[in-house]
């Protein structure tokens, strides 16, 4: 039994056989081929391997050899790690050479779950004599995994653990990174600024989360959608459907939002000197199946330093072909090229979510940690939504008075804020400020029924001991007329403001 790090950055007890990665070449083009830089040649011999790549902002052209070892568990510890160059010498090349090892979970694992680790090539090891590189444990890995970068000292040097994104990073700083005992000062890779590359705002249903994606885009060249149960792969990206072609039918790849939208970033991004941002607003972004809706096109949301993603993505067939004809790219394309997706730098997704409707479709972590998340608090001194609930009876109330006690119940009955309701659950700016008594029940009153309060015990729905409301008690004929306005009052403390005025008549 030994521990290895599984894709959720967790250490577990594992017992199966030594995984290594399937395809080699395929990850250090990869590795090579983010942000701004491509990978334009790479062979090996043996686990020896010369790779050129390419900056296509400053253009410059850099070679490296790169002396590859699978990290896999020493025997004699069950947390230890190491790598074997099979008897390759790194001092015998002039060239750039690093040592250079990959961590796998699985040997099928993409780029972004892989950790990497990299040793100082050792004048007075004896490499041909294929001897085991150690310093490395699997606590190492996971710390990389979490931070970044993760230096680690054995003997007289330091072996450093890192993220595929870091990989231009070390190259560049890689003697004071083995040599010193300084902590290196890491690049930020969070786009967290204030024109994040994929966000989402979240909350309590009606706190502003639309209006907040809308002031974002307001202006900019935006195309929006709404996920919802049953919207897929193919709604989202595009596929054959039949169109008319004179007076014949013939099936053709339509595009959907997110294809065009790709397509036009693209093609900003290239032909304008001043690039402008293209927004995918994506509205209830987990009503949908989020898995099944980007299926591997997730990965393109890790993004570099300069917005572009990380990682590439083969796209389909179909795809491909759409994105090569007159009316996708017109031929060969940084988009497309090699058959492959990744994110330009303007291409920015906004996206809203409701915190009460978590169940639907939960996401998984690997979804969630690419995205920003902003909160948008429910506001209760909110000046534009300082509504009036007026009832059949005559009593009225505030509408802020109302959130402020009914989501402190719903907070101490369900425990959670989730299913609370914002200022803007109801918007009565078109309807002079005031909310009916049909409006209020028709929307608040069935929610917390239906979606807060329905198998909960003493809720605003029980005024007595022998008295429980249901939702259709408000639509019988013999429903009493103060029965809204009793719950209000009896369950919510809630004062009528006609009686609050004449209080104030009678003081005076």
């Amino acid at each position: 039994m030994r521990y290895e790090l599984n894709n959720n950055s967790e250490i577990v007890e594992y017992k199966g056989s030594v995984q290594s990665l399937s395809d080699k070449k395929a990850i250090l083009e990869s590795l090579f081929s983010q942000g701004t830089y491509e990978c334009t040649s790479i062979s090996n011999s043996g686990c020896e391997w010369s790779i050129e790549y390419k900056n296509s902002i400053t253009k410059d052209i850099k070679k490296i050899t790169i002396y590859y070892g699978n990290i896999r568990n020493e025997d004699r510890n069950n947390k230890e790690k190491k790598i074997q160059l099979n008897g390759k010498d790194p001092r015998s090349n002039s060239a750039q050479s690093i040592i250079l090892g990959a961590y796998c979970y699985d040997s099928q694992d993409s780029l972004e779950n892989i950790v990497f680790a990299g040793w100082n090539i050792d004048p007075n090891t004896n490499y041909p004599g294929n001897p085991s590189l150690r310093g490395l444990n699997i606590d190492n890995i996971q710390e990389a995994r979490f931070n970044g970068l993760y230096k680690n000292k054995f003997k007289n040097n330091y072996v450093c653990t890192f993220r595929p994104e870091f990989i231009f990073y070390y190259i560049e700083n890689i003697q004071s990174i083995h040599n010193s005992s300084e902590d290196f000062i890491v690049p930020s890779i969070d786009s967290s600024s204030q024109d994040v590359n994929n966000v989402i705002y979240y909350g309590s249903p009606g706190t502003g989360k639309s209006h907040k994606a809308d002031e974002k885009t307001n202006g900019k060249a935006v195309h929006k959608v709404t996920f919802h149960p049953e919207y897929d792969y193919h709604s989202f990206i595009g596929g054959y459907k039949p169109t008319m072609d004179g007076d014949k039918i013939v099936y053709k790849f339509v595009p959907q939002i997110f294809t065009k939208t790709y397509v036009k970033a693209w093609k900003n991004l290239v032909s304008d000197d001043e690039t402008q941002p293209f927004y995918l607003q994506i509205e209830e972004i987990n009503r949908g199946n989020c898995a099944e809706i980007f299926g591997g096109l997730f990965q393109l949301l890790d993004r570099d330093n300069n917005g572009f993603s990380k990682y590439k993505v083969t796209a389909e067939e179909e795809l491909r072909k759409y994105l090569l004809s007159d009316d996708g790219f017109g031929g060969e394309h940084k988009g497309i090229k090699e058959g492959k997706l990744h994110f330009p730098s303007n291409l920015k997704i906004i996206a809203t979510m409701n915190t009460s409707d978590q169940s639907l479709f939960p996401m998984d972590s690997a979804f969630k940690r690419r995205w920003d998340w902003e909160y948008v608090p429910i506001d209760y001194n909110c000046k534009k939504s300082d509504f009036t609930i007026k009832l059949n009876n005559g009593k009225e109330f505030k509408w802020l008075d109302f959130l402020k006690k009914v989501n402190k119940e719903i907070f101490e009955i369900t425990k959670s804020q989730d299913k609370q309701i914002g200022n803007w659950f109801i918007n009565a700016q078109n309807s002079k400020e005031v909310i009916t008594e049909d409006t209020f029940v028709n929307k608040v009153i069935f929610y917390l029924w239906n979606d807060v309060f329905k198998d909960e015990e003493n809720t605003i729905f029980k005024l007595a001991e022998d008295e429980n409301l249901t939702y259709s008690s408000f639509f019988e004929k013999e429903a009493p007329i103060n029965l809204l306005s009793d719950m209000l009052e009896k369950r919510l403390d809630l004062i009528d403001l006609n009686q609050s005025e004449e209080s104030t008549t009678d003081e005076e």
